[in-house]
């Protein structure tokens, strides 16, 4: 299934040779906006994989647009401007590819192919530092349970953990949750 793409740039001109150019090598052209406010409006139901779009546009501009759906649809900045302070706004607002005017054929689809790798790549790491972070959560509250177990119960940490254990499997809850719930009870939090 090709990749959909969703064209924003204020030149009519523009977006016509980009659709054209984009469907020419296998990409689906789900729609095009002429300014930031159109693009805002219309990803919902376009529901693009990929948005190329111009930094200056009208309403609201292509940083803008960035800062507000880069964190959900990769993007691909496609301008004529290439100053560097340009450049280190659209990596702030999380654009992943950046790509000048007059765009040349063979640098559309490494830049698609690369802003989508990127993207999922970057995806991926959020994920795995949530996890951790949870996990690390999880290991925090688990040893605050067995320290208020050892100490309201009088037993050995291996008892507390196995405590928990059982209370988990018999609940049919996660360990975590009875540690939760442990601390609530000794603690009143």
């Amino acid at each position: 299934m090709a990749l959909k793409v969703l064209i924003a740039d204020d030149e009519a001109l523009i977006r016509a040779d980009l659709r054209e150019l984009l469907e020419g090598l296998g990409y689906s052209v789900c729609g095009e906006a002429a300014d930031g406010a159109e693009v805002l409006s219309r990803v919902e139901q376009a529901a693009p994989d990929v948005i190329i779009l111009d930094i200056r546009m009208p309403n609201v501009d292509g940083i803008e647009v960035s800062r507000i759906l880069a964190r959900d649809i990769p993007i691909i900045m496609l301008t004529a401007h290439s100053s560097p302070d340009f450049v280190h706004a659209a990596r702030d607002a999380g654009v992943m590819a950046y790509l000048t005017k007059p765009f040349r054929e063979q640098d559309i689809e490494p830049a698609v192919e690369l802003a989508v790798t990127h993207f999922l790549r970057e995806a991926q790491l959020s994920d795995k530092v949530e996890r951790l972070q949870q996990q690390l959560q999880d290991r925090k509250v688990m040893e605050r349970a067995k320290a208020l177990l050892c100490e309201h119960e009088k037993i050995t940490e291996a008892q507390a953990y196995r405590k928990i254990q059982k209370v988990s499997m018999n609940k049919n809850v996660t360990q975590s949750r009875v540690a939760e719930l442990i601390i609530e009870l000794y603690t009143g939090n």
